[in-house]
């Protein structure tokens, strides 16, 4: 997340610099005019809460990155079916780590620097400064939990009188005959 980007519907700011050894716990809720704008900004019909149970802590030299966060994120969304347009009641349990790196200022520009990390674990964040937002993690990884198609139980094609394709009906229909054969054809009768 970089500092330019439009101001955040959810924001909950923090500077690293103020976290203990001991680390930091915190617990962030949505406010109702929060939930809406969020619900805006994702195209979804509401939000009826985010609660998000957070945790950063001090890494040691060793480990990668500066800091890491922790987070428990639980929230209850209504998003419209897409083959009904009925509203569905959605509940999102997501649990998510970034780490994060603070990056060389200018004095150090000229030096480079490897961060080693596995795609497989926690997120690398690289920032320029030690304020971070909070709740902006948490309206990012909400955004990426949603279900980008939902569909009310199982719901067929057929009941609302069209047909949904499967896989195989797609390429068979794909290798439809080319209509300029029939031209080829009549080139060599005249």
């Amino acid at each position: 997340m970089t500092n330019n980007q439009q101001e955040n519907e959810f924001t909950r700011l923090i500077n690293l610099n103020q976290i203990s050894k001991s680390g930091l716990e915190m617990m962030l809720t949505t406010s109702d005019a929060e939930c809406e704008k969020l619900a805006e900004r994702f195209s979804i019909l509401k939000i009826e809460s985010v609660v998000a149970k957070c945790s950063i802590k001090k890494l040691a030299q060793k480990d990668t990155g500066d800091y890491l966060l922790s987070v428990e994120m639980k929230a209850e969304v209504i998003q419209q079916c897409i083959m009904t347009l009925e509203d569905i009641n959605e509940s999102i349990d997501e649990r998510f780590n970034v780490i994060f790196q603070i990056v060389a200022t200018d004095e150090d520009e000229n030096r480079s620097t490897i961060v080693d990390f596995e795609v497989d674990d926690e997120d690398l964040e690289l920032i320029l400064e030690t304020e971070i937002d909070l709740g902006g993690y948490v309206a990012e990884y909400l955004s990426l939990s949603l279900d980008p198609y939902p569909r009310k139980g199982q719901v067929q094609g057929d009941e609302l009188g069209y047909k949904i394709l499967a896989e195989d009906e797609v390429s068979e229909r794909s290798e439809k005959k080319n209509p300029f054969n029939v031209l080829k054809d009549l080139k060599h009768k005249t």
